[in-house]
């Protein structure tokens, strides 16, 4: 790709954690090797529901927002969205702390809003769970990933590492925590779901790239299993949507199996 002029995007780039600070400094270290002026109003904020991270680099970009108390996922995201709109920011990027990124990753996210005109959701190709997100090549290493500028229009995003309008998330009220009250598990697709009945756009970025070690964190949760999980997705999109989010959604009635690990193709309508 050719090399990138600066952006004018104001963008908060937010990274929940809980323990595992090895985790979380790896995500620090990619996201600060970046060059500071491609995106020169950025601010990168650890969200630490567990009060007891130190960052080990030394960026005034970043800083550490200790709330007291577990957020998880959703509760950090949606702090993370209320933050960006009272600091007047454009784009809210939420990286789970067990992602390693390609170089530029935040800017080439960022770049997809512009790029793609009416899209409220944003997400990085990737190795991880939903095979419509899945990158052409996967890299052995994510820094070694090369890029390119294509876009893919899909039915909604991971969470995983995913970036949002901050004005429609404003307009649309963010995550549901009253249907997704654990975890989250099931908020981003639901969000999604919102964000396309009114009209706005999710898309998929090949220019950017994530590597997700899954369960890096929630291993430290061992309750927290993926039947868990699976519990809560249904339970929450079947109370907000009825039997129509599997359509919605381009899902078939395969999706979602018991003990599943991965998504097939026999998931997609």
């Amino acid at each position: 790709m050719t090399s990138p002029a600066p952006s004018t995007v104001s963008v908060l780039i937010a990274v929940p954690a809980y323990g595992a600070r090895r985790l979380t400094d790896g995500v620090l270290a990619d996201l600060v090797r970046d060059p500071a002026p491609l995106l020169p109003d950025s601010r990168i904020v650890v969200i630490d529901n567990a009060g007891d991270y130190v960052p080990v680099v030394t960026d005034e970009r970043v800083s550490v927002h200790r709330p007291g108390t577990n957020l998880r996922w959703l509760g950090s995201a949606n702090w993370a969205l209320a933050s960006a709109a009272e600091h007047g920011e454009q784009v809210c990027i939420v990286l789970n702390n067990d992602t390693r990124l390609s170089h530029d990753f935040a800017y080439w996210l960022t770049t997809t809003f512009a790029d793609c005109p009416g899209t409220a959701v944003a997400a990085a190709c990737y190795d991880d769970f939903w095979l419509h997100q899945r990158a052409h090549r996967i890299p052995a290493d994510a820094h070694d990933y090369v890029g390119r500028h294509a876009y893919r229009q899909v039915p909604f995003c991971d969470g995983t590492a995913i970036g949002f309008d901050v004005r429609v998330a404003a307009e649309l009220g963010g995550l549901d925590g009253d249907a997704f009250p654990q975890q989250g598990y099931g908020a981003d697709l639901d969000y999604a779901l919102r964000v396309r009945a009114n009209g706005y756009r999710c898309v998929v970025t090949d220019a950017a790239y994530v590597h997700h070690e899954r369960r890096g964190t929630m291993s430290l949760l061992p309750e927290e299993t993926g039947e868990h999980h699976r519990r809560e997705i249904l339970t929450g999109l079947d109370a907000n949507w009825g039997p129509r989010w599997r359509p919605l959604a381009g899902l078939s009635d395969a999706a979602f199996p018991a003990h599943n690990l991965v998504s097939a193709a026999d998931w997609y309508a």
